[in-house]
């Protein structure tokens, strides 16, 4: 990795973080995490073995013992002495490179593994899992320092992140129990993991008894006593939840065109059913007597997006010929009868937006969300749009197969899948990446023909390893 180095001082554009450690290679799949006291990695799930990228605003506020386990000491030293040589110096800025070591049980770069997951894996998901997973990693995490005041900060923000999914966890666990219905091994052992996880959660952080970490053990000792493990046996895969979306267009008066949502535009899970490609529908109306399209786009139903999302949820007009970006406007979530006078069979977002001179067969539909800084692109065509179209949707479906794999041990059912999908990707060519990082068509048609293990981008071991959501989601399906 290589190491970016500049004075405190310097007020040179870029230069900001005062020290950057990034691998030199670029990738579709990569999301920060952020650690606080200035302390930023990030991670590429096509190379989730390792770090992206670590960034340290201020080196003086940042840890060392946290610093050492995110990159090892040596490196900690190594990146400590290329500070100090640069402040003795006339010099505003030094590069070098540096050998990043991690433990070989890489608690942190799990963390960062399922904050990227979170973000990028466009299934149909329970947030509460994945809640309830990502506090106990961290809280796993905090246990490997020594009593302090760091082990304290991150064993308190384990809690506070386990008591925001304790409710929904409990329930799931409850709901789990009253079925009654034998859950396969793999998902056992992951709720178990999850419950131990909360266990030691109360031992080691709580200042006393807690209420919602005490439900999760009790929701967890009735599952154990109603619900028998299931053999292992395979099965046909089924398509995940019911398909949102818009009923037949013949039931709408207008012309309709459509756009693609854009995944690096808003995190996986808020708009569509799961699936990776979500289409957006522009509908020619009138508002005021002016032209307009009314736009709507299927929310993701299980459950509907929290309001810290919804209510910063935009869309924009782009012209396809000019690049010229419409006035943003906030998209509103509609559901129930409302929804149904819109002519979809479930919850949408929507928006009239006015066109503004515009042929409605020349603008693309971009839907946001407030903070993202990516500039829209004008067209579905967009090289950069179809490969982090084409990264979204190997991620899914990869980790889809290996937890429906994992669940059932049928092999056969896994080749058919990935012939499935290196069917789908046909037109992108066999020669060059089918995103940054991420295979070749001609390595995933070799995957389809070889059971051994594969490239570092395909692994759901180590870091990788599968969610108990993604588990449960893959049980549900079945």
């Amino acid at each position: 990795m290589f190491a970016f180095v500049t004075a405190p001082e310097c007020t040179v554009q870029d230069a900001s973080p005062e020290i950057q450690v990034s691998a030199p290679d670029p990738g579709d799949l990569c999301w920060p995490t952020d650690l606080g006291t200035g302390i930023t990695v990030e991670v590429d799930l096509a190379r989730p073995r390792r770090w992206h990228s670590i960034s340290i605003a201020e080196w003086e506020r940042a840890d060392p013992a946290l610093l050492a386990a995110l990159i090892g000491r040596d490196a900690s030293w190594r990146l400590a002495r290329m500070r100090a040589e640069l402040l003795s110096s006339d010099r505003l800025s030094r590069e070098d490179e540096v050998t990043v070591t991690l433990a070989p049980t890489s608690p942190w770069l799990r963390v960062a593994v399922i904050d990227a997951l979170d973000r990028w894996l466009h299934l149909d998901l329970d947030q509460t899992l994945v809640n309830a997973e990502r506090a106990v990693a961290r809280g796993r995490a905090a246990t490997t320092f020594r009593p302090g005041p760091l082990r304290d900060r991150f064993l308190g923000e384990a809690l506070t992140a386990a008591r925001f999914a304790a409710s929904g966890l409990t329930s799931k666990l409850s709901s789990l129990a009253d079925s009654a219905a034998p859950l396969p091994m793999e998902l056992y052992s992951g709720l178990r993991r999850l419950t131990n996880g909360y266990a030691a959660l109360r031992r080691e952080g709580a200042d006393g008894p807690d209420k919602e970490l005490a439900r999760v053990a009790r929701a967890w000792a009735g599952l154990k006593d109603r619900v028998p493990i299931a053999k292992r046996g395979a099965s046909d895969h089924a398509c995940s939840a019911a398909q949102y979306g818009l009923r037949d267009e013949a039931a709408t008066s207008g012309t309709v065109f459509t756009s693609t949502v854009d995944p690096r535009q808003l995190p996986a899970r808020v708009v569509g059913d799961g699936a990776s490609v979500t289409e957006i529908r522009m509908e020619t109306v009138y508002e005021d007597r002016e032209p307009a399209v009314l736009v709507t786009v299927p929310a993701f139903c299980s459950p509907l997006p929290s309001a810290v999302v919804t209510d910063r949820l935009l869309v924009r007009l782009v012209d396809r010929s000019s690049g010229k970006v419409h006035q943003p406007a906030l998209l509103n979530l509609v559901t129930g009868d409302e929804a149904d006078q819109l002519g979809a069979d479930a919850p949408v977002f929507a928006r009239v937006v006015p066109l503004r001179g515009a042929a409605p067969e020349n603008v693309r539909a971009d839907v946001f969300v407030a903070d993202s800084d990516r500039a829209p692109v004008s067209a579905d065509t967009d090289d950069d749009l179809l490969r982090s179209l084409r990264s979204v949707s190997v991620l899914s479906e990869w980790r889809s197969m290996a937890a429906e794999a994992r669940l059932s041990g049928d092999q056969l059912a896994r080749k058919r899948r990935l012939t499935q999908l290196v069917d789908d990707l046909a037109s992108a060519g066999s020669g060059q990446p089918l995103f940054l990082g991420g295979p070749t068509l001609s390595e995933l048609v070799a995957l389809t023909e070889s059971a051994a293990a594969g490239p570092e981008w395909s692994t759901t071991q180590g870091p990788a390893d599968l969610l108990v959501a993604e588990l449960a989601a893959a049980h549900a399906n079945h």
